[in-house]
């Protein structure tokens, strides 16, 4: 059963990422949970100034996975970004495919034509990256892969090709990383983690490691309850602090550790175990208490994609649900 980890306590504006990775590998639109041969998107927003009275909430709204896009029709994103005062902004990508159809690279381009990204893309993925600004290369990255198709090492260089960052990772053949290490320039120590799950008892244990092999963040987690967690020191939201389990059903529970081991609980709940459209987003405190909510209601096209999007929100300080953020999408086609 997969863990998912996080540096950062806006668990709630994880799912896209938490979800992709929990799921077989798909299109860019089916991951910007579209269904059907969806040829454009464009969505329009209306949000309300709410003094929600939590300053430091847990939870935010979902956010909507792309504003202004297109796609070919085998659902790759061709476009994407946003409007800025009636104008796009954002990029334009070119698929380049080998002989045999199959794609090897994406090249992106900003509004004004200049190439600002190659992408060259192997069986399993990505495998190199090269960033520009104004025609000249400031940065390069390299990823490889293991048999079963998953990351092993990645390495990011300047415009000087002095590497910059570096990750090696160890998984098992589900995906699942069992180790992985990180470093910065000049090979400074950033990470190390392992994880060790048990299928039998469905107990899983993740430990963070300082330089010198000490541990700094550990928890302990049986389906989606947290048994322990402990870190070092009194520091917020530390790596490994943040985290979720697979998805069970229709639920999806987050938590977010705080240094005296306690956790807060996000929980979000779908309409489907598809999960393409979430309901309704709870955070409980550590005490159980229930701190904020959001519901989600939708307005759909034939293909069951959401054509309107209203989200609602709730916390004790409001004292009633109040209308938080309307969203409308325009979607295209692609003709038979």
């Amino acid at each position: 059963m997969k863990v998912g980890l996080a540096s950062a306590a806006l668990a709630v504006l994880l799912l896209a990422t938490c979800l992709g990775a929990s799921e077989p590998k798909t299109s860019d639109a089916q991951s910007d949970d579209l269904v059907g041969q969806v040829r454009s998107v464009s969505t329009k927003q209306e949000t309300q100034q709410l003094a929600w009275g939590q300053m430091n909430a847990k939870a935010a709204v979902w956010g909507v996975s792309c504003l202004e896009c297109e796609y070919d029709r085998e659902g790759n994103r061709i476009k994407s970004g946003g409007l800025v005062d009636g104008e796009f902004r954002g990029d334009i990508i070119r698929i380049v495919r080998d002989e045999t159809g199959r794609m090897n690279e994406r090249i992106v381009e900003n509004v004004k034509g200049e190439v600002i990204r190659r992408d060259a893309l192997g069986p399993y993925g990505i495998t190199e990256q090269v960033v520009y600004q104004e025609g000249k290369t400031i940065s390069r990255s390299t990823w490889s892969y293991d048999q079963n198709g998953h990351v092993t090492e990645f390495y990011q260089y300047d415009q000087d090709g002095v590497v910059t960052g570096s990750s090696i990772s160890t998984s098992d053949a589900s995906g699942d990383i069992k180790e992985q290490w990180d470093y910065g320039p000049d090979g400074v120590f950033r990470l190390h983690f392992a994880q060790i799950y048990n299928p039998q008892t469905d107990i899983s244990t993740f430990t963070s490691f300082n330089e010198n092999g000490s541990a700094n963040v550990t928890f302990t987690t049986k389906g989606t309850k947290v048994l322990s967690y402990w870190q070092q020191t009194d520091e917020k939201n530390v790596f490994g602090s943040s985290f979720w389990r697979d998805p069970v059903g229709r639920t999806l529970v987050t938590h977010n550790c705080n240094p005296d081991g306690t956790c807060d609980e996000i929980t979000s709940h779908f309409f489907d175990e598809a999960r393409h459209q979430v309901s309704r987003v709870e955070w409980h405190d550590p005490a159980q208490v229930l701190r904020l909510a959001f519901d989600y209601e939708y307005e759909s096209d034939s293909f069951g994609n959401w054509t309107k999007r209203t989200v609602w929100v709730w916390s004790p300080e409001l004292g009633e649900r109040k209308l938080s953020e309307t969203d409308n999408r325009t979607i295209t086609y692609w003709s038979k």
